[in-house]
């Protein structure tokens, strides 16, 4: 089973696991990789990137531009970046870019439009990112379960956003949830997860600064209408992703935001819950006390997870990013090493 890995160097792949370093294969130039994604509703393999979105039909031997249209907003690589790809069972693709923008495709990638309603949401001139300059990101776009016209937005920062016609129109629900949105992940049609971070709006205007939210795993169980934090007291509260395998619950959080990555001035942490969230056990594993785990698949039936220091302000040439297995016994070891931050990884 082939593993395309995205780092903040582009995408590469191997064709299995463990692998060497001499054994990865760089198939996609496209900078910063910020989605790979499949759907078994859906032919072929999707990337996001700083450079664009593309879609391979052959495991990634050939790429294809979906040229989703980045416009002239730029961002610290110069230019707009696709930070979400979204297929819905009813054939329909979806982009989403800083500023932020949602863009739909009803002819597979071919032309493009706007979902222009995103732009009407009221709390909108409240979100921006504490990256110069500013502008927000829609870090995340997911469906809700057995309802493709049911859409979810995340953005970075600017909180939870909702459509029920396939976003041509949408519903503020920022007041139901922290600004800092990094993940949201549907379980079912009313149980949905989210991963947060520590930008605060609320407190930034208040003078506070803006890594002073409180971050944390948040769950729904009413369609996002509510959410309660799941990890409570949880120091390591900056999170950015959350992986469910087998009725176990993952994540892995960070003392600090980015900004305090670049000199290793922060630790982290990596929690399992086998409760669905009532509580979590910390467990060791490679790369702590400082790398960042981002991203997990299942590669032949084993959970595997990547990590390094995605997206801190001035990358690092010291850091390398490292893949780990989870063994049947639930520890991790390190099966491959990558001299780039691993953002994303998806088996295929």
């Amino acid at each position: 089973m082939t593993l395309l890995i995205g780092t903040d160097d582009g995408l590469y792949r191997v064709g299995s696991v463990p692998f060497d370093r001499d054994e990865t294969d760089q198939v996609l130039d496209c900078g910063v990789v910020t989605a790979v994604q499949s759907w078994e509703h859906t032919e072929g393999v999707f990337v996001a990137s700083s450079t664009g979105a593309y879609r391979s039909l052959d495991g990634g031997d050939s790429w294809t531009d979906l040229d989703v249209p980045l416009g002239d907003r730029f961002w610290h690589a110069g230019e707009s970046e696709v930070w979400s790809i979204l297929a819905t069972a009813d054939g329909v693709l979806y982009a989403g870019t800083n500023d932020p923008y949602v863009y739909r495709s009803v002819d597979d990638g071919e032309t493009w439009s706007e979902l222009k309603g995103f732009r009407d949401l009221p709390s909108r001139g409240h979100w921006e990112s504490p990256i110069d300059p500013h502008y927000a990101r829609l870090r995340a776009l997911a469906v809700v379960p057995g309802r493709p016209q049911q859409l979810i937005a995340g953005v970075e920062a600017g909180g939870i956003h909702l459509s029920d016609d396939g976003g041509q129109t949408w519903t503020d629900r920022r007041d139901t949830i922290v600004d800092d949105v990094h993940q949201v992940l549907p379980i079912s049609e009313d149980v949905w997860l989210a991963t947060t971070g520590y930008l605060d709006h609320n407190l930034e205007n208040l003078g506070l600064g803006h890594a002073v939210g409180a971050g944390g795993l948040y769950r729904t169980t009413d369609g996002g209408d509510s959410w309660n934090r799941l990890d409570d007291g949880n120091d390591f509260s900056y999170i950015r992703r959350v992986f469910v395998h087998d009725g176990t619950v993952i994540f892995c959080g960070g003392e600090e935001a980015p900004p305090a990555w670049v000199n290793d001035d922060h630790e982290t942490a990596l929690f399992e819950s086998t409760n669905f969230g009532r509580d979590f056990e910390r467990v060791p594993y490679p790369g702590e006390p400082h790398e960042v785990v981002e991203t997990w698949t299942v590669h032949d039936g084993d959970v595997l997870c990547g990590s390094g220091l995605f997206d801190v302000p001035d990358q690092r040439d010291d850091v390398e990013g490292r893949i780990m297995r989870r063994t049947s016994a639930g520890d991790y070891e390190t099966v491959g090493r990558i001299g780039a931050n691993v953002s994303r990884i998806e088996a295929l």
